[in-house]
């Protein structure tokens, strides 16, 4: 699966991108590698949790905020077909 993201800024490293997610409480933001980023989204794992309508994710890296999971709506996510 991959989450939409928005790339907001550089990184610290000439291969790093600040991006935003959007959660059910607000906006998170983490650096990512640039090559991380495919079609305005990044590859997580499943969703861990499913509850009223939100989904548990794992983010590939914390945030800027500490946390390395977030309460995302459905719409967030994308689903990826294998080839």
């Amino acid at each position: 699966m991959r989450i939409k993201v928005r790339k907001i800024g550089k990184g610290l490293h000439p291969n790093e991108v600040v991006v935003e997610v959007q959660t059910s409480d607000g906006i998170e933001r983490l650096v990512v590698d640039r090559r991380a980023i495919e079609a305005s989204s990044l590859s997580i794992g499943d969703p861990l949790r499913e509850e009223s309508g939100k989904l548990l994710v794992e983010l590939p890296r914390e945030t800027m905020s500490g946390a390395w999971r977030v309460w995302v709506k459905r719409g967030t996510l994308k689903t990826v077909n294998a080839a």
